[in-house]
């Protein structure tokens, strides 16, 4: 074997290496990959849930956030809790529909802010809000909350908290 083909094989073997090497660094950035879109999915729950564990276990914000029927007639106190608790909610769309677009949040899971969102922009308060907060959101996100429509079938908040007599 002379010194040009062990060159040769040398160079080949090297190539297989690295080609090896950018399979494994593949597989290692779809598993990243993956582990992110977890963290943004249970970061989302997350900050979901803990909403409403704040309206549960606060009386006077579950029946501001879910009865305020009149902007107008409402307290001043009344108003500051909603357009605090609206503006929560609405960051936390924003970063779900931004997720969504990018392919982090997969667009089944999408689905279901999505109808819960329809069913808060629904409110009429909840648009009497928005009139006076828009701009604190991406123009993306504005066009696509003002161009919601009802979602059919879903009950209202107030509707689930009201008994049937």
């Amino acid at each position: 074997m002379n010194v040009e083909t062990i060159n040769i094989w040398a160079q080949l073997i090297a190539s297989i290496g690295v080609i090896v090497s950018l399979f494994y660094v593949a597989a290692q950035v779809r598993q990243n990959t993956r582990s992110s879109r977890a963290i943004v999915v249970d970061s989302l729950a997350r900050s979901m849930h803990d909403l409403a564990i704040q309206m549960a276990q606060n009386d006077q914000l579950l029946t501001t956030a879910t009865m305020l029927k009149d902007w107008n007639s409402a307290s001043e106190m009344e108003r500051a809790r909603y357009a605090s608790f609206m503006l929560g909610y609405f960051k936390l769309f924003e970063n779900g529909w931004f997720q969504m677009r990018q392919g982090t949040l997969e667009r089944e899971q999408w689905e279901g802010y999505d109808a819960f969102l329809r069913t808060v922009w629904m409110v009429p308060t909840v648009k009497t809000w928005w009139s006076m907060r828009r701009t604190f959101f991406a123009p993306g996100f504005r066009n696509y909350v003002e161009s919601l429509e009802e979602a059919r079938g879903i009950p209202s908040l107030a509707q689930l908290t009201r008994t049937e007599k």
